[in-house]
C-alpha cells in the first residue's frame, strides 16, 4: 500500500539537539521546524525528517476552525527523543513502522506499527525511539474547540490506540495534506472539515478498547427523559429517585457518559431552548425564564450570559427574529 501518494515533503537528514533557549545542527544546517514546537522542549533528533510545508492560515481560522499547526514523517534512529509540556497544541501520533516508547500522564505505552497515540502538549509528555528505528508521522493539531473536544475524548478513551494503515485515519491525513496543498478560497474550511471526521472517527476507534465503549440503557434514557421534561423541577434527588440510582453513582456515571453533570445538562437543555425563543418570538424575556422552566430572572439571566457570552436581551438584539 502506497502512503502519501502525490504529496510532497521536504526531506532533511538530522542529528541535532534542541532546548528551550537554542538549536544546533552537526552539519551546521538545521531542517525545518515550528520554532514554537522547541518552547518547554528538549529533544534529540538524530535520523531524517519528512516535513510537509503548511501554507499560512488566516487569523479567522486561528481563532474560529480546527487546522494543523505541523505534519512531519520522522524517521528516528535509536537514541531519538522528544520531552515537552507547556505548548499549546494536541499531538496525534501515528507509528509506521518500528517501535517506539510514550510516556504520558504517569503512564508508559509501547508502541509498533499502526499504533498511535492522541495527548494534550500542554501536560509532561515523552515519545523516544525503541530499537534500532521509529518511524512515526508527528501532527500537530489546534483550534477553538479542540480543548474541549480532548476532555471529552479522555472520558471514554485512552491516549493510545490502533487502526491499520489502510483505515480511514490515514485517509483522513492525507486529505488534509492534499487539500493544503491545492490553492483556493475555501481551503482552510475544507481542512477544518476534514479534522472533525478525523476526531470524530479517532474518538469512535479509541473508545472501542474502553470500557465506556456505549452508553448504558439506563443513561440513556434519563437522557431521553430530561430532554423532554427539560422545564419540569428536575432535582437530583428527583432524578436519582426516577433512575434507581444513588445520587453519587448518576452524578458520577452521567459525568463519564456525557461530559456534563446532571445539572449541567439541564441548564443547556433550558438554555438552548430560550435561545431558540429569543431569535423566533416577541415573547418577554421573563416569560421565555418561565417557559424553559427557570422562574428567576436574575438567575436567568447570569446562567444566560454564563452559557452564550451575551445576556437574553443582547442576544435577542444580535438574532433574527
Amino acid at each position: 500500500m502506497e502512503l502519501f501518494k502525490d504529496i510532497s515533503f521536504i526531506t532533511s537528514k538530522s542529528d541535532m539537539r534542541i532546548s528551550a533557549s537554542r538549536a544546533t545542527v552537526n552539519n551546521g544546517q538545521r531542517p525545518d521546524f515550528n520554532p514554537d514546537a522547541i518552547h518547554n522542549t528538549t529533544f534529540y533528533i538524530s535520523g531524517s525528517i519528512d516535513a510537509f510545508v503548511r501554507p499560512p492560515v488566516s487569523d479567522y481560522t486561528l481563532k474560529n476552525l480546527y487546522y494543523i499547526q505541523d505534519f512531519d514523517i520522522f524517521h528516528y534512529d535509536f537514541d531519538s527523543y522528544t520531552i515537552r509540556e507547556g505548548f499549546d497544541s494536541f499531538l496525534l501520533a501515528y507509528t509506521y513502522g518500528g517501535s517506539g516508547h510514550l510516556s504520558y500522564e504517569g503512564k508508559d505505552y509501547d508502541l509498533t506499527a499502526g499504533d498511535c497515540f492522541f495527548i494534550d502538549c500542554m501536560k509532561y509528555h515523552k515519545y523516544e525511539a525503541i530499537g534500532q528505528n521509529w518511524d512515526c508521522g508527528i501532527l500537530h493539531l489546534n483550534g477553538a474547540l479542540l480543548r474541549d473536544f480532548y476532555e471529552m475524548y479522555l472520558q471514554v478513551a485512552d491516549p493510545v490506540f490502533h487502526e491499520e494503515f489502510d483505515g480511514k485515519l490515514q485517509k483522513y491525513i492525507e486529505s488534509i495534506l492534499r487539500t493544503y496543498q491545492i490553492p483556493q478560497i475555501y481551503r482552510d474550511w475544507q481542512v477544518s472539515g476534514y479534522i472533525v471526521q478525523l476526531l470524530n472517527h479517532i474518538i469512535i476507534i479509541a473508545s472501542g478498547k474502553s470500557e465506556a465503549k456505549t452508553v448504558p440503557d439506563n443513561i440513556k434514557y434519563l437522557m431521553k427523559y430530561m430532554e423532554n421534561n427539560y422545564n419540569q423541577p428536575l432535582t437530583l434527588d428527583f432524578l436519582a429517585s426516577f433512575s434507581n440510582m444513588s445520587k453519587y453513582y448518576l452524578s458520577r456515571e452521567f459525568k463519564k457518559f456525557t461530559g456534563f453533570s446532571p445539572n449541567e445538562y439541564i441548564i443547556s437543555l433550558r438554555i438552548d431552548r430560550a435561545k431558540i425563543l429569543l431569535e423566533s418570538t416577541n415573547l418577554p424575556v421573563y416569560e421565555i425564564a418561565h417557559q424553559v422552566g427557570i422562574h428567576d430572572i436574575n438567575n436567568f439571566t447570569k446562567l444566560f450570559k454564563k452559557k452564550v457570552g451575551q445576556t437574553p436581551i443582547q442576544y435577542r438584539k444580535t438574532a433574527y427574529i
